[in-house]
């Protein structure tokens, strides 16, 4: 018998479909959670009467909150139990021992250092299929993106530049320094020092490296477990556009950096060259490289 109790939380708008298939794999569990929590900010109520007939195996609170991922995260939390909080996308499917193997790392810091653990993304690259094409688009942009520090898939450290890096390639269970927002778990005790940051609307793009390093700067440590891995499914539904993604991406990373790191002067020419690097990755789509300057006409003016 487990001393732990687990809450997971989703966060969901406009996914019905997407949603249901997340839960049925998360009732599917080794370990099941001792209450799910849905945050839900869509349009149409279709959601609340879904759980109360469903006959899930476990208590299920349900929530109508404002639209935003940090703010229903936030909500999340307050409406929720466990000693240990899970949080899940609404479009994802899950190893069949996720829960249980994420516990296992609690359970064994005796110490309670650790305060978050992060899961294995298994789709590297979401939905797309391996084609030719792709694999060389990939290979060519790759080198891009090492070229200026934007490849996001390495030691799980942040870089000189602040961008994260995330070890999903890699079946090494170690320390880290970001989480993936879609497969994460904090001590409940964390959330007593930190929050998820408001400030980020929307989408809250790159909310999963701010969580990561207010966790770290409470004086936690972050740990990857591999063996504890699930596949993305990426729902078509509620995804930015091409323009929108990109302006996004210049001023939430902009926002990030001042807020951490701006003190560190010999950082400054990393993030310019990594701001430099958005320009050129995004030379080959008009929409995303008008995002993309766009967003910086907008650091500009602030």
């Amino acid at each position: 018998m487990t001393s732990s109790r687990i809450s997971v939380i989703i966060c969901t708008r406009n996914r019905f479909d997407d949603f249901r298939m997340t839960v049925s794999s998360l009732m599917l569990q080794s370990r099941l959670p001792d209450e799910l929590v849905v945050v839900d900010s869509s349009d149409i109520n279709e959601l609340e009467p879904y759980l109360k007939s469903a006959g899930l195996p476990v208590p299920v609170k349900y929530v109508h909150s404002r639209p935003g991922l940090t703010l229903q995260r936030n909500v999340g939390i307050r409406n929720s139990k466990g000693d240990l909080v899970f949080f899940f996308d609404d479009d994802c499917e899950l190893e069949v021992n996720y829960l249980a193997k994420v516990e296992a790392v609690f359970e064994q810091d005796a110490q309670g250092r650790i305060g978050a653990v992060g899961g294995r993304l298994e789709n590297l690259f979401g939905n797309q299929p391996m084609t030719l094409k792709f694999s060389v688009e990939r290979m060519v942009f790759g080198l891009i993106r090492s070229l200026f520090g934007l490849d996001d898939y390495g030691s799980g450290r942040f870089r000189l530049s602040g961008m994260a890096t995330f070890p999903h390639d890699s079946m090494k269970a170690r320390y880290i320094d970001c989480l993936s927002g879609g497969l994460m778990a904090f001590r409940r005790e964390v959330f007593q020092k930190v929050e998820f940051d408001e400030n980020l609307p929307g989408y809250g793009l790159m909310e999963d490296w701010s969580i990561s390093k207010s966790t770290l700067n409470a004086g936690y440590k972050i740990y990857y477990e591999p063996s504890a891995s699930l596949v993305h499914k990426e729902s078509p539904q509620n995804r930015l556009n091409y323009f929108r993604w990109a302006e996004m991406m210049v001023a939430n990373y902009d926002y990030l950096f001042q807020k951490n790191w701006r003190r560190d002067w010999f950082r400054r020419p990393f993030y310019y060259w990594a701001l430099l690097g958005l320009v050129v990755i995004n030379l080959h789509n008009r929409d995303a490289l008008r995002g993309t300057l766009s967003g910086i006409k907008q650091l500009k003016k602030g």
